[in-house]
């Protein structure tokens, strides 16, 4: 089984190659459909042992059809990635707090019944 073993970690470098070229880190479903199908096939060949080299051979195959498609073009496809910047910082956690506390102790300042002062994200030191 080490050269199925060798055959799944030439897969998942192939992977690692297109989405490099694509300037973007593999998916985790790509790799769990890589992984998954490599996983059937080795069960085919742990559970029929006469079968090994014949799995053995398919996942080599498998790997070299793979790699033809993808040294034979340019890899084009939308990745999103790197993601877009957040546009809108309500979503971060007390944002909203902190904006909708800062504007009534701007407007009395002689209520002080919180203890628990309130940080603008902008006034953080860091």
């Amino acid at each position: 089984m080490t050269g199925f073993f060798l055959a799944w970690a030439a897969g998942q470098g192939i992977i690692f190659y297109r989405w490099g070229k694509l300037g973007a880190p593999p998916t985790p479903g790509v790799l769990a459909l890589a992984t998954g199908l490599f996983a059937g096939l080795s069960v085919v060949g742990d559970v029929y042992r006469p079968a090994r080299p014949v799995v053995t051979a398919f996942a080599w195959a498998v790997d070299l059809a793979i790699l033809m498609q993808v040294l034979g073009t340019a890899p084009a496809g939308t990745t999103g990635w790197p993601p877009d910047p957040m546009s809108d910082t309500s979503v971060f956690p007390g944002a909203s707090a902190a904006a909708s506390a800062a504007a009534p102790a701007a407007s009395s300042s002689s209520s002080s019944s919180s203890s628990v002062p309130v940080v603008a994200p902008n006034q953080l030191a860091g």
